[in-house]
Protein backbone atom coordinates (compact mmCIF):
# COMPACT_ATOMS: atom_id res chain seq x y z
CA UNK A 1 0.00 0.00 0.00
CA UNK A 2 3.11 2.48 0.54
CA UNK A 3 4.32 1.94 -2.79
CA UNK A 4 1.15 2.19 -4.26
CA UNK A 5 0.42 5.45 -2.32
CA UNK A 6 4.03 7.01 -2.99
CA UNK A 7 3.42 6.29 -7.04
CA UNK A 8 0.00 8.09 -6.43
CA UNK A 9 1.65 10.88 -4.29
CA UNK A 10 4.58 11.19 -7.05
CA UNK A 11 1.95 11.29 -10.04
CA UNK A 12 -0.15 13.80 -8.24
CA UNK A 13 3.86 16.26 -7.68
CA UNK A 14 4.40 15.36 -11.53
CA UNK A 15 0.53 16.63 -12.60
CA UNK A 16 0.81 19.43 -10.25
CA UNK A 17 4.84 21.24 -11.82
CA UNK A 18 3.02 20.27 -15.17
CA UNK A 19 -0.14 22.53 -14.00
CA UNK A 20 2.82 25.16 -12.30
CA UNK A 21 4.83 25.34 -16.39
CA UNK A 22 1.64 25.61 -17.97
CA UNK A 23 1.02 28.45 -15.80
CA UNK A 24 3.88 29.76 -16.38
CA UNK A 25 3.94 29.50 -19.60
CA UNK A 26 0.41 30.90 -20.40
CA UNK A 27 1.65 34.37 -18.30
CA UNK A 28 5.12 34.91 -20.29
CA UNK A 29 2.68 34.59 -23.23
CA UNK A 30 0.01 37.12 -21.89
CA UNK A 31 3.21 39.61 -21.03
CA UNK A 32 4.67 39.07 -24.42
CA UNK A 33 1.27 39.66 -26.47
CA UNK A 34 1.32 42.70 -23.84
CA UNK A 35 4.45 44.07 -24.52
CA UNK A 36 3.69 43.35 -28.24
CA UNK A 37 0.28 44.95 -28.18
CA UNK A 38 2.23 48.59 -26.59
CA UNK A 39 4.86 48.37 -29.23
CA UNK A 40 2.11 48.55 -32.32
CA UNK A 41 -0.17 51.17 -30.52
CA UNK A 42 3.82 52.97 -30.51
CA UNK A 43 4.36 52.39 -34.01
CA UNK A 44 0.57 53.44 -34.96
CA UNK A 45 0.98 56.92 -33.16
CA UNK A 46 4.39 57.10 -34.78
CA UNK A 47 2.81 56.88 -37.65
CA UNK A 48 -0.20 59.02 -37.31
CA UNK A 49 1.93 61.89 -36.71
CA UNK A 50 4.24 61.45 -39.49
CA UNK A 51 1.30 60.81 -41.41
CA UNK A 52 0.03 64.49 -40.27
CA UNK A 53 3.53 66.30 -40.54
CA UNK A 54 3.63 64.69 -44.65
CA UNK A 55 0.16 65.78 -44.87
CA UNK A 56 0.80 69.65 -44.06
CA UNK A 57 3.47 69.76 -45.81
CA UNK A 58 2.02 68.60 -48.74
CA UNK A 59 -1.12 71.44 -47.99
CA UNK A 60 1.79 73.80 -47.58
CA UNK A 61 3.48 72.72 -51.42
CA UNK A 62 -0.36 73.10 -52.73
CA UNK A 63 -0.69 76.56 -51.18
CA UNK A 64 2.48 77.19 -53.19
CA UNK A 65 2.25 76.37 -56.32
CA UNK A 66 -1.60 78.07 -56.13
CA UNK A 67 -0.06 81.36 -55.13
CA UNK A 68 2.82 80.19 -57.74
CA UNK A 69 0.08 79.98 -60.54
CA UNK A 70 -1.97 83.45 -59.34
CA UNK A 71 1.53 85.16 -59.55
CA UNK A 72 2.40 83.88 -62.97
CA UNK A 73 -1.08 85.11 -64.31
CA UNK A 74 0.00 88.56 -63.26
CA UNK A 75 -3.87 89.24 -64.09
CA UNK A 76 -6.04 91.41 -61.24
CA UNK A 77 -8.92 89.69 -61.80
CA UNK A 78 -9.63 86.20 -60.55
CA UNK A 79 -12.26 84.16 -61.84
CA UNK A 80 -16.04 84.44 -59.98
CA UNK A 81 -16.23 80.48 -59.93
CA UNK A 82 -12.78 80.18 -58.21
CA UNK A 83 -13.35 82.59 -55.72
CA UNK A 84 -16.75 80.56 -54.94
CA UNK A 85 -15.46 77.54 -54.46
CA UNK A 86 -12.10 78.44 -52.48
CA UNK A 87 -13.93 78.85 -49.17
CA UNK A 88 -15.43 75.27 -49.71
CA UNK A 89 -12.21 73.84 -50.73
CA UNK A 90 -10.68 75.75 -47.11
CA UNK A 91 -13.20 73.74 -45.36
CA UNK A 92 -12.41 70.56 -46.38
CA UNK A 93 -8.76 70.83 -45.77
CA UNK A 94 -9.27 72.53 -42.31
CA UNK A 95 -11.70 69.46 -41.43
CA UNK A 96 -9.65 66.34 -42.56
CA UNK A 97 -6.93 68.63 -40.65
CA UNK A 98 -8.65 69.10 -37.32
CA UNK A 99 -10.46 65.60 -37.75
CA UNK A 100 -8.83 63.07 -35.66
CA UNK A 101 -11.59 60.22 -35.50
CA UNK A 102 -10.24 58.76 -38.45
CA UNK A 103 -7.04 57.49 -37.52
CA UNK A 104 -8.28 56.39 -33.84
CA UNK A 105 -11.25 54.51 -34.42
CA UNK A 106 -10.54 50.89 -34.35
CA UNK A 107 -13.11 48.49 -35.18
CA UNK A 108 -13.57 45.66 -33.00
CA UNK A 109 -13.63 42.83 -35.38
CA UNK A 110 -10.79 44.08 -37.64
CA UNK A 111 -9.02 44.50 -34.57
CA UNK A 112 -9.81 40.90 -34.00
CA UNK A 113 -8.69 39.53 -37.31
CA UNK A 114 -5.59 41.30 -36.60
CA UNK A 115 -5.18 39.55 -33.04
CA UNK A 116 -6.04 35.70 -35.03
CA UNK A 117 -3.40 36.79 -37.64
CA UNK A 118 -0.59 37.55 -35.64
CA UNK A 119 -1.36 34.45 -33.92
CA UNK A 120 -1.29 32.35 -36.91
CA UNK A 121 1.34 33.54 -39.18
CA UNK A 122 3.99 34.01 -35.92
CA UNK A 123 7.09 32.59 -38.17
CA UNK A 124 10.66 34.19 -38.00
CA UNK A 125 10.84 33.76 -42.10
CA UNK A 126 7.50 35.90 -43.00
CA UNK A 127 8.51 38.21 -40.19
CA UNK A 128 11.86 38.60 -41.88
CA UNK A 129 10.24 39.28 -45.45
CA UNK A 130 7.99 41.85 -44.05
CA UNK A 131 10.58 43.56 -42.80
CA UNK A 132 12.12 43.60 -45.91
CA UNK A 133 9.30 45.01 -47.31
CA UNK A 134 8.87 47.55 -44.98
CA UNK A 135 12.64 48.46 -45.03
CA UNK A 136 12.28 48.84 -49.17
CA UNK A 137 8.91 50.65 -48.48
CA UNK A 138 10.70 53.23 -45.87
CA UNK A 139 13.28 53.95 -48.07
CA UNK A 140 10.79 54.80 -51.22
CA UNK A 141 9.51 56.76 -49.05
CA UNK A 142 12.28 58.78 -47.83
CA UNK A 143 13.28 59.58 -51.22
CA UNK A 144 9.52 60.72 -52.09
CA UNK A 145 9.93 63.21 -48.84
CA UNK A 146 13.54 63.60 -50.20
CA UNK A 147 12.04 64.97 -53.83
CA UNK A 148 8.81 66.56 -52.39
CA UNK A 149 10.85 69.07 -50.12
CA UNK A 150 12.89 69.71 -52.70
CA UNK A 151 9.64 70.62 -55.20
CA UNK A 152 8.50 72.52 -52.23
CA UNK A 153 11.56 75.17 -51.84
CA UNK A 154 11.72 75.52 -55.19
CA UNK A 155 8.31 76.43 -55.51
CA UNK A 156 8.92 78.67 -52.62
CA UNK A 157 12.50 80.51 -54.43
CA UNK A 158 10.58 80.93 -57.64
CA UNK A 159 7.15 82.46 -55.90
CA UNK A 160 9.60 85.25 -54.12
CA UNK A 161 11.45 85.84 -57.42
CA UNK A 162 7.89 86.15 -59.06
CA UNK A 163 7.23 88.44 -56.25
CA UNK A 164 10.48 90.56 -56.54
CA UNK A 165 9.82 90.67 -60.27
CA UNK A 166 6.30 91.91 -59.82
CA UNK A 167 7.44 94.68 -57.53
CA UNK A 168 10.51 95.40 -59.96
CA UNK A 169 8.17 95.49 -62.74
CA UNK A 170 4.37 96.65 -61.95
CA UNK A 171 2.11 95.93 -64.61
CA UNK A 172 0.53 99.02 -66.80
CA UNK A 173 -2.78 99.71 -65.82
Amino acid sequence: MTTENSTNNGLEDVQYLLHLESLKRYTEQAKNMHRQTEEHARHFVEAKREYQREYTSLVSLSKNVDLRELLEAKSSEIAAARMASLPAQLEEVSTALSSEKRPTELDNQILEECKQQLENHHRPRNKLSNQHKFTKNREAFKSLHTMIQNVENGFQLSTLAAMDQMIADPPNQ
